[in-house]
């Protein structure tokens, strides 16, 4: 398997986890029944999934494609890696955020829908760059032997659990929706 193959599958989960994500913040937003643990558990998956999981896979490729003559310094390797630092900091706020909010701040519900928004439209040009310009730039300069050995660098999630975390959130935004 190619890994830029591996790394499409990958985001299809992260893409439903984004929409399930994203409509728990519009939930908050307008007040429907949503509470601090729905973003205490998607920061779970954000650490695990995304950022200990894809985020290492896709760290794996740019550094392939950093080898193979990409500058770190201009165009859209340094987007990436800029994005994946950006995207890290915004995980750590909702959670501070999400945290305060259960112990009894109400005032950092607006944090949360604030930096939400901006993890959900910021992971999501992410994953769009990723598709139209680092895939096939990598199928493109990365040799078929190179994408198989790099695939198999890539260590095997549980995607099981992660299947699992995003049905509970989707659960959770589907009862807040009522």
């Amino acid at each position: 398997m190619k890994a830029t193959t591996h790394l499409r599958t990958e985001q299809l989960l992260v893409d439903q986890f984004l929409t399930a994500f994203h409509q728990g913040s519009i939930n908050l937003t307008r007040n429907l029944p949503i509470e601090p643990e729905f973003f205490i558990y998607a920061c779970t998956f954000i650490q695990a999934c995304i950022e200990q999981n894809y985020f290492r896979q896709e760290t794996l490729l740019l550094q392939a494609l950093l080898e193979g003559g990409l500058s770190p310094e201009s165009g859209p390797l340094t987007h990436m890696f800029s994005e994946i630092n950006q995207l890290r900091e915004i995980s750590t706020e909702i959670m501070a955020a999400a945290q305060s909010w259960q112990t009894g701040n109400k005032e950092s519900r607006n944090e949360i829908v604030w930096d939400a928004s901006s993890y959900t439209s910021l992971l999501r040009q992410h994953l769009e760059r990723a598709r139209t310009i680092i895939f096939p730039l990598a199928d493109q300069m990365l040799s078929p032997e190179t994408q198989e050995t790099l695939a198999e660098t890539f260590q095997p999630a549980n995607p099981e659990e992660f299947i699992l975390l995003v049905a509970t959130l989707e659960k959770a935004v589907k009862q807040g929706k009522k």
